[in-house]
């Protein structure tokens, strides 16, 4: 989305300031727009950094989980926090399955990151990764596997939890 938002805007610039006054809307409009409307029934909460919140179990280990839902949120992540407890998360909730690559710009502390496919069942697991430097180059990080969500935890969650390929989360959105 970030990178046909820029191409977007590039254009509108080589067409004149009208086109991004035309662009501008519809950009915000698609990036404001969550993957998935959580109901007041399965939201625990607001976070102080106005992200809702869902319980999130694995292994019987339970995870207060910020939900990234629109593509502000999720562009944004972890980036908003500079800690995160073991009982803390962040999942993020994407459109439709596909690769989800993530890298570590401007994250605080090291996380384990866990894709989930559209049953919830752990596709792949990134374990302890490292900010990126603040110059250089910024790793990222693909599954290999179409994911519909992604986990961040404190780093070492998923080793100390037993999370591997194959086990399901629980967690509910509707």
């Amino acid at each position: 989305m970030r990178a046909v938002t820029a191409i977007v805007i590039v254009a509108a610039i080589a067409a004149g300031s009208a086109a991004i006054l035309y662009f501008f809307p519809l950009i915000m409009t698609q990036a404001d727009k969550p993957a998935v409307e959580i109901r007041n029934s399965s939201a625990i909460g607001t976070s102080n950094n106005g992200y809702q919140q869902v319980s999130v179990t694995v292994n019987g280990a339970k995870l207060v989980a910020d939900v990234a839902a629109t593509e502000t949120q999720r562009t944004k992540g972890l980036a908003v926090k500079d800690h995160l407890n073991e009982n803390e998360s962040m999942l993020f909730v994407f459109p439709s399955e596909s690769n989800q690559a993530f890298w570590m710009k401007d994250m605080k502390f090291p996380i384990d990151i866990i894709w989930m496919n559209a049953n919830k069942t752990v596709v792949h697991v990134e374990h302890s990764l490292d900010p990126c430097p603040a110059i250089g180059y910024c790793k990222t990080y693909s599954p290999g596997a179409n994911s519909l969500y992604v986990l961040e935890t404190v780093a070492g969650f998923a080793d100390r939890h037993g999370v591997t390929n194959g086990i399901k989360m629980e967690f509910n959105l509707e």
